[in-house]
């Protein structure tokens, strides 16, 4: 159930002010023209009107005084700030570190595994297969992952986005970490990460399928090390035990490492075997989370304003009308106030309005405010009675007119209150647990160009760097890297863990690129495709250069995309840079200048947090930003409570 409350509720206590108001402010006396004919009082009998001298204080009815407190009402509940309370939304916070361990080494590459489907596979497949079900099971654990052979490398540091992780496993390759197995450096490495946990519960999978040929820390010292830390081991077996040589299955040191750490071993010689494994460890290492809740506030100040606009056009509307019947009765009848222009619009073309239906009640307000103003020219109901010319002579001098009267300040309120109801918004709502900022693809040409030195250190580590305090400015925002030179690739795909983008990026350089050349059109699809899985965003090209060759395929692209790319980069010499912003012409990218300081960072970040983006069921909420015009509105309101201070309406007014 949803409830309303009041997040100012102590404004409230400005609802007796218009009575203080009363008292204090002196009376508003209203100048206006008078006919100057001998008979005037006859004639004033015939329209049946009763003349008067000078400017005159008007007196509201009491229909207008329940008017004019209903509207303040309205407007002192909508500074007060009404909101919804929403269902609670509830995040699971992690309370286990998981760090899995895969070995790499040439002997994974042995055809001796079963698949599901009967099918003999690789080791390593098989284990990617089985690991891929096993991480999908995992949410509420963050989960890191080691790859390891002749060397142990951290592939991905803790993180909470899974996905990521699957994606990196599914890139594993055998012998990408060498063709030897260095188990025990592998266990030594998973300490130092585990250095950096903050959780209580450590817990680390290894999977070899052959003995430790290579490491310089032995498995059993490793091991020890690790059960006085607290980290509990399992180790799972793949192979065939009975192989001999350097593809020979250690199982006495794997059963040893398990034991140390009250870790649990297993052995697997097909597929089968390998996912009860996994199904074993998934029951034993059950999930555990820390659940945090939070109920989210929608403000509807707009409700109250909505209130207060219908009944004030409703009220003078139906008064408009009523004089109109009068005035056709009696042949005239002539108001005393004096039109003043209307306030100017702001520019609002920048801003997005919630609620854009609104913006069609300026259409009646409009008119209704030109009716009230005509209305109270005094010398309209004259014009069909006497000759225009007798008219001007008989007309008497004008005093000097307020250039803000009640009747211009009713349309500025009307026109605040619109634009109030409307919802204007330039941001998202922040989420209660993580950061909406739009995601962000990092393109980045990983060429030889790149290490030019007359930027120091090199173009390409300054870039890198500048990317470091771009992440750090982002937060938690979702953002993907994507790397080319002749072939692009997806370094890591969009993630809001900037510890792994931050690894990748300070590890680009053209000797990891398989191809050289300027495969820019292809990089730029590639980082669209990764903001379509990531909801939406906008690119960030970092390059020194673009291939004139490119300048077709940059165009077709252009063609069938929407996002947003901002070119980033390196200082250039006059000419390379005019080349450079030419080429990029075809992608109507906007630069932005490398700076010294920070600027070009927080430039960057601002302008990347409002670019499209949708979240997870496809919406998003835009802060209520209307709100900041509310206390302007309880002034304007204010003000209807000085003596006099009054809107023409008809008879009776």
């Amino acid at each position: 159930m949803s409830n309303l409350t009041l997040a100012h509720p102590w404004l409230l206590l400005l609802l007796p002010l218009p009575l203080l108001f009363w008292w204090l402010v002196p009376p508003h006396s209203e100048p206006r023209r008078g006919l100057v004919v001998p008979f005037l009082p006859r004639l004033a009998a015939v329209v049946g009107r009763d003349p008067s001298r000078g400017a005159a204080v008007a007196r509201g009815s009491l229909l207008r005084w329940l008017v004019v407190w209903f509207c303040w009402l309205c407007a002192v509940v909508a500074v007060a700030r009404p909101q919804v309370i929403e269902p609670p939304i509830t995040r699971e916070q992690p309370v286990r570190d998981l760090l899995l361990a895969v070995d790499l080494s040439g002997s994974m590459a042995t055809r001796d595994f079963t698949d599901a489907s009967g099918e003999t596979v690789d080791r390593l497949t098989a284990v990617k297969a089985v690991l891929d079900d096993f991480l999908a099971r995992r949410q509420g654990d963050r989960v890191g992952l080691i790859f390891f052979g002749s060397a142990a490398f951290v592939q991905a540091p803790f993180t909470e986005d899974l996905q990521v992780c699957r994606e990196l496993l599914d890139e594993a390759q055998v012998r990408m970490a060498g063709p030897q197995t260095a188990f025990g450096d592998a266990l030594g490495l998973a300490i130092n990460v585990f250095e950096r946990s903050t959780v209580k519960e450590r817990v680390l999978i290894a999977l070899t399928d052959g003995n430790d040929t290579s490491s310089q820390v032995p498995p059993e010292k490793a091991a020890q090390i690790a059960a006085d830390k607290g980290i509990v081991i399992h180790t799972v077996a793949v192979g065939d035990p009975r192989a001999a040589g350097e593809d020979a299955l250690d199982e006495v040191t794997l059963k040893k490492v398990s034991a140390a750490t009250d870790g649990l071993y297993s052995h697997a010689t097909d597929r089968s075997q390998l996912q009860a494994i996994y199904d074993q460890l998934n029951a034993l290492e059950t999930r555990q989370v820390d659940t945090l809740s939070q109920r989210p506030r929608r403000d509807v100040y707009w409700w109250p304003l909505a209130l207060s606009l219908i009944v004030s056009i409703g009220y003078l509307g139906a008064g408009l009308l009523w004089r109109q019947r009068l005035a056709a009765r009696h042949l005239g009848g002539a108001g005393l106030a004096a039109a003043a222009p209307a306030g100017l619009l702001t520019a609002i073309e920048q801003f997005h309005f919630i609620r854009p239906e609104w913006l069609l009640a300026l259409f009646p307000a409009l008119l209704l405010w030109w009716g009230l103003q005509r209305q109270s020219d005094a010398g309209r109901a004259w014009r069909g009675i006497i000759d225009p010319h007798l008219l001007a002579q008989l007309w008497g001098s004008e005093q000097r007119r307020r250039r803000f009267g009640p009747l211009a300040w009713i349309g500025l309120s009307w026109l605040l209150l619109i634009i109030a109801i409307a919802g204007p918004s330039w941001t998202h709502e922040p989420s209660p647990f993580a950061d909406d900022t739009a995601a962000l693809a990092i393109v980045v040409k990983v060429s030889p160009s790149m290490e030019t030195e007359d930027v120091q250190p090199s173009r390409l580590e300054r870039a890198t760097l500048k990317i470091h305090d771009l992440l750090e400015a982002r937060g938690k925002a979702k953002t993907a890297l994507i790397a080319y030179a002749g072939s692009a690739h997806r370094v890591m795909p969009a993630t809001g863990d900037a510890g792994i983008i931050n690894t990748f990026a300070q590890a680009l350089t053209p000797e990891i690129m398989p191809e050289t050349g300027d495969a820019a059109a292809e990089a730029l699809a590639l980082a669209e495709q990764s903001l379509a899985e990531a909801g939406g965003g906008s690119i960030l090209w970092i390059t020194d250069s673009i291939a004139p060759e490119q300048a077709g395929p940059l165009a077709d692209w252009r063609k069938t995309s929407k996002v947003r790319v901002r070119l980033w980069p390196p200082l250039l010499p006059g000419k390379e840079r005019d080349d450079l912003e030419k080429q990029a012409s075809a992608v109507r990218a906007s630069l932005q200048t490398l700076s010294a300081d920070d600027s070009d960072v927080q430039a960057l970040a601002n302008a990347a947090r409002f670019a499209q983006s949708f979240g997870s069921d496809g919406q998003t909420r835009w802060a209520e930003s209307g709100y900041w015009l509310t206390p302007l509105l309880v002034l304007m309101t204010l003000l209807y409570f000085r003596r006099g201070w009054m809107v023409p309406r008809g008879v009776g007014a």
